[in-house]
């Protein structure tokens, strides 16, 4: 069965799994190269259906979630659209379903029933997307100009089957409540659509954003069973029942059940102070876990940790609250409270500010500590929800330590993802590299297949990079002709892992591209910048030549075998990048942060040549760590093709690529 997932917000996509088998899965931001690019366009579904090597006819069920705030755009509803369809019948549907629960359900949301969806005026959303609006850096269409009436968009709901006992205030009592009633009405939050490209009407379903996290988490993760926690910056502001931050959830076998909103409003918070400290919109909470090092949690206070209900009562949590600043209000207090002491702190500068350097002005207190702050209580309150919701679980499972899966933005923070393997009492800690929005195609692909029509599973190889190397791949025609056309040097080079390993030891910067590209937010070694990460220079060599903050932190790339020698704290099996551990010793000034971390990427041979390149490099070192950051420039999505692998040597200090066994360099660079 080919299931087609799609992701139609920010961070767009298109995903194919085949019986279980994930086919591949390609983000728009790596073609138009808007970064995080939001939409869907008939001629980009057409374009990733003919990379996967099928028609759309060929499709037995699409698959797409919802995008919290976001209805359903259509940039042309001639082109592509969706539509919700009680009547419609989904291939290999369960039989047990009722149909006029699901043709309730669906009128609801159809009517717009104030129960389950606000009445939306088409001005409202012209006026959200507009340009200059937090969410215009997304868009390469602009949706003021295709927002022309009300069948340019599908508005939706989160949770069309909303149980009332997850509105109950006491964290404990909500998620008991949802154990005693998980086997109730899970599978009609599934609503069939009919998906319409060009004409031609396939079926499909349409299910929560957080389910789809989940499904992608739990799926991905090769685990029989696990309890599922789901976080991001989704954030609800509308007085009708929802939920807010992300889901609890247990997997079951092919089974999801939805146990309860977490209502946890940290993540919202923590992207909030991204952008209070002008760190930028789609890119405010990854800068914001590489500043709060330098600082200190000095505006922290106890009275921050907890979920919705604990830290702003239960109108807040119900939806009703006056503007998304409200989530700082204890912040700014506390905030507010130290700086009229007027402490010397206040008002100089840190001991890592450095006069004119890309960044200086993050690095000056207060700062700096309320970038620690937000660290702090993101922390905090994931340990105080996922404390609750393991010891529940155990209660349920009668004390069978499971494993526990984390899906949604908020598992991108690395310094919780390591305090969570360290301190709960799970039998392991799984994340899908492309947890984050841009997974969401391959998750509600996979929720379909497996939660709604219980198709098989097969294994996804969860412990190797390879299971990020889902994107796209070129031939070596395309990458002959991509080099001819561009102003480049080209060497041929028998071994290029041993060329460039020999390059990294003599201390140059090279880029490395092989196979198809790693999904995901994290360069894992296919499209990826490489340096010597012994070198006490390099961490500012590599900023300069990227553009980027001289204060952001790099990443490890190590030998998983010697993992535990390089470093403690962390997992040694790590082959996505999403968790951090100390630095043992000295020797690696360039990817060791202020506070001696690093976010480690263990290596092994799945990775392919990026693993013999480490190899060479230990050889040649003793050491088997180079620096791996993401192959792109300021601003810019990973680099996925051939053709914008040459532009970036031609364009950039990099002293040499290597892609299809060659090496490429500027015309008279050393």
């Amino acid at each position: 069965m080919l299931v087609l997932g799609l992701n139609q917000a920010h961070d767009s996509g298109v995903a194919l799994v085949d019986d279980g088998r994930i086919v591949g899965m390609i983000q728009r931001e790596r073609v138009t190269k808007i970064k995080r690019n939001a939409l869907l366009t008939a001629d980009f579904i057409e374009d990733c259906l003919d990379w996967f090597g099928v028609s759309w006819s060929d499709i037995d069920v699409v698959a797409m979630c919802t995008s919290q705030a976001w209805p359903v755009l259509f940039v042309d509803r001639n082109e592509f659209s969706v539509s919700l369809d009680p009547e419609l019948a989904i291939p290999g549907q369960p039989v047990d379903l009722d149909r006029e629960s699901v043709r309730v359900i669906c009128n609801k949301v159809l009517t717009r029933d104030r129960n389950f969806a606000d009445v939306v005026s088409l001005e409202r959303y012209r006026n959200y997307f507009r340009p200059g609006a937090g969410s215009s850096e997304y868009f390469l269409e602009n949706p003021g100009a295709f927002l022309k009436g009300d069948g340019d968009y599908l508005p939706m709901v989160e949770w069309p089957y909303y149980r009332e006992s997850w509105l109950t205030p006491d964290i404990a009592e909500r998620i008991r409540l949802g154990f005693g009633s998980m086997h109730g009405m899970a599978r009609y939050n599934y609503l069939p659509a009919a998906f319409t490209l060009r004409g031609r009407t396939r079926p499909g379903l349409v299910m929560p954003h957080h389910l789809a996290h989940a499904a992608g988490a739990y799926f991905q993760s090769d685990f029989q069973g696990a309890a599922i926690h789901t976080l991001d910056n989704g954030d609800v502001m509308a007085p009708w029942r929802g939920y807010l931050g992300g889901m609890l959830v247990l997997g079951d076998g092919n089974r999801l059940h939805p146990i309860a909103p977490n209502f946890g409003y940290h993540g919202h918070f923590y992207q909030r102070v991204g952008e209070l400290l002008g760190l930028g919109h789609g890119g405010a909470a990854g800068k914001l876990m590489g500043l709060a090092p330098y600082g200190e949690p000095r505006y922290f206070d106890h009275s921050m940790i907890g979920d919705t209900f604990k830290v702003f009562g239960e109108t807040y949590s119900r939806g009703q609250k006056e503007t998304t600043g409200r989530v700082l209000e204890r912040l700014t207090a506390a905030f507010e409270a130290v700086k009229d002491l007027d402490l010397p702190e206040f008002r100089r500068s840190s001991a890592h500010y450095r006069e004119g350097g890309l960044g200086a002005e993050d690095l000056r207190r207060p700062g700096i500590d309320l970038a620690a702050t937000a660290q702090s209580v993101f922390e905090h309150c994931t340990g105080w929800i996922l404390s609750t919701f393991v010891r529940e679980t155990y209660r349920h499972i009668r004390n069978r330590r499971i494993p526990l899966c984390l899906g949604g933005g908020g598992a991108l923070n690395c310094p919780a993802n390591s305090a969570i393997w360290r301190t709960l009492p799970v039998s392991d800690v799984f994340i899908p590299p492309a947890c984050d929005d841009s997974g969401l195609p391959i998750g509600a692909a996979l929720a379909v297949l497996h939660d709604y029509l219980d198709r098989p599973r097969l294994p996804q190889g969860s412990r190797t990079c390879a299971s990020a190397y889902l994107g796209r791949g070129f031939d070596d025609a395309r990458i002959r002709r991509a080099l001819a056309s561009g102003r480049v040097t080209v060497d041929e080079v028998g071994d290029a892992a041993a060329d460039a390993a020999a390059a990294i030891a003599d201390g140059r910067i090279v880029a490395w591209f092989e196979g198809r590209s790693e999904i995901g937010p994290r360069a894992l070694g296919h499209r990826s910048i490489l340096a010597d990460a012994r070198g006490a220079d390099t961490w500012k060599r590599v900023n300069d030549l990227k553009k980027r903050e001289y204060w952001r932190p790099f990443a490890p790339a190590v030998l998983a075998e010697d993992c535990d020698a390089w470093f403690r704290g962390c997992p040694t099996t790590s082959p996505h990048m999403l968790f951090t551990g100390q630095v043992r010793g000295d020797q690696l000034p360039a990817i060791t942060h202020v506070d001696g971390s690093a976010r480690v990427q263990t290596v092994d041979a799945s990775c392919g040549g990026f693993h013999g390149v480490i190899e060479h490099f230990k050889r040649h070192t003793g050491v088997p760590v180079v620096l791996n950051t993401s192959f792109n420039g300021p601003g810019e999505p990973i680099i996925d093709t051939p053709e914008d692998a040459v532009a970036f040597v031609e364009t950039s200090g990099i002293d040499a690529l290597y892609i299809g066994g060659l090496r490429v360099s500027r015309p008279g660079a050393g």
